[in-house]
């Protein structure tokens, strides 16, 4: 299955009429890696390891709106990846205003079943560091 980064995790967070991810990790990278993967498992769209690479360049005012950038450029990579889902990410640059990662796509074993995401939103959006150094970003997602 996808090959998920070692570092921290996602939870999905309810809301009524969208869908919320909770992601964390020990730094920004990896807690928007988290983020990436979680989008993908919700959207039905994973792979095994072992497949093509595309480069992601994003920018956003700040992280959060780095966040949503990165994880919209991700839904439209998913919409446009026939049978290919996500089989690893990997942020390789993490700036205050850009992002670039190395996105893994590979086809997927089945068709992927999962929810139809149509983006990233500012709704109660938040990157913040915990008092214990974990960085924890939430975002919810218009489904």
């Amino acid at each position: 299955m996808i090959r998920i980064p070692s570092a921290g995790g996602f939870a999905f967070l309810e809301h009524t009429a969208d869908v919320g991810i909770r992601a964390w990790g020990p730094s920004i990278s990896d807690a928007f890696e988290q983020a990436g993967v979680g989008l993908a498992t919700l959207m039905g769209a994973t792979a095994e390891p072992s497949g093509r690479t595309e480069p992601v360049h994003v920018e956003g005012i700040d992280l959060e709106g780095l966040l949503v950038a990165f994880l919209n450029e991700l839904i439209y990579l998913f919409e446009i990846a026939d049978g290919e889902g996500l089989a690893s990410l990997k942020v390789t640059r993490l700036e205050p205003t850009s992002l670039d990662a190395d996105v893994q796509l590979a086809p997927m074993d089945t068709s992927g079943e999962g929810l139809l995401v149509k983006a990233a939103t500012y709704h109660q959006l938040e990157v913040s560091e915990r008092p214990d150094g974990t960085v924890e970003a939430r975002v919810y997602l218009d489904v």
